[in-house]
Parts: structure tokens; sequence; C-alpha cells
């Protein structure tokens, strides 16, 4: 074989490693834009938290009171709604739950304890709200008031004298009064 010079030698390539994992620097960059992350997004998920609980609250409220107008019309019968503590005997404590009933019975239609401490309260003319058989309510307008446990957000529902329900939100001044 005739000697190579040295432009025609072969070479062959090095086999460089290839890395398989990361370095120090990189995962300690990756944790903290990992940790700043969690930082912003944590208390701005349990503002959401509280703000679909207290949704919730105000849907299962507005679900029993028409459930409660149609019970009336439909068994002809005069339904009331009330605060229940220990969701037995009526006590106007809204915070807790409240009751479905017979008015001229008090036979127990439905219940729904709060398993949460969101604020509840009831603005009417009676302590109790009352749907007739034709499913008004004879005292006139009132409201409920919900708000979460901080005060700092809250919703309402708005009865009429028809005894039709609506959801509105609360302005600030009443979450002022109402909530603390």
């Amino acid at each position: 074989m005739p000697p190579l010079f040295l432009s025609q030698q072969r070479t062959v390539p090095m086999r460089h490693a290839r890395q398989k994992a990361f370095s120090l620097l990189e995962l300690l960059i990756s944790l903290a834009l990992l940790s700043i992350f969690a930082g912003i997004a944590l208390p701005a998920f349990g503002q959401w938290v509280d703000r679909t609980r207290l949704d919730v609250l105000r849907d299962q409220l507005h679900a029993h009171l028409q459930d409660a107008r149609i019970t009336s019309v439909v068994r002809n019968r005069d339904i009331e709604v009330c605060g229940s503590t220990d969701g037995l005997v009526c006590d106007e404590e809204w915070n807790h739950g409240w009751l479905v009933r017979y008015a001229d019975s008090d036979q127990t239609i439905q219940q729904f304890r709060i398993q949460t401490r969101h604020v509840l309260a009831w603005q009417g003319f009676s302590p109790r709200l009352r749907f007739q058989r034709n499913g008004t309510v004879p005292t006139g307008n009132g409201r409920f008031i919900l708000c979460d446990p901080k005060g700092r957000d809250g919703r309402q529902l708005v009865i009429n004298r028809q005894g039709r329900v609506k959801p509105l939100p609360l302005n600030d001044e009443d979450r002022g009064t109402s909530c603390h």
C-alpha cells in the first residue's frame, strides 16, 4: 500500500457522548420559574374556587326556590321556605341551610345543608318565604344575599310578588352592608 500523505489520511469521526439529562443550572432555572408561576397562579385559583362555590350555592338555592313555586302550583298548596340550623326546624338561620315544606302541615319536602362558610341572608317582609297556591308571594318582593366567607364577593337572588326568581350581581354598597 502506498504511503498516504497527510491530506489523504482517513480520519475517524469522534463520537461525542450525547447529553441525556438536565444540567444543574437548567434545573434550578426551571424550578425558579415554576415557583414564580405557582406564586402567581395559586391565589387566583383560590379566588376562582370561592367564586365557583358561591355560584353553585346561588344556583342550588335558585333551583329549590323554583321547585317550591312549581310545587305550590301543582299541588295547590302553600309552600314555605325557611332558614334552618339543624335541617329539622325553621329558625330563620339561613347560614346553615334551608327547608322547603308545606305551610299548613310543617311536612318537609326538601332540605338543604350549606357545607361551606358562605353567608346567606334573606331580606324580606317576613323571615320566611311563602309561595301561595298560584305561585305568588303574598308579602311582596324580597331578596337573598349570598357572600363569600371573606366578604369580597357576593350574589343576590331577587324574588318579585309574582314569585319569579332572578339572579343578579351584588353591587358594592350592598356587599359592604350585607356581607360583613
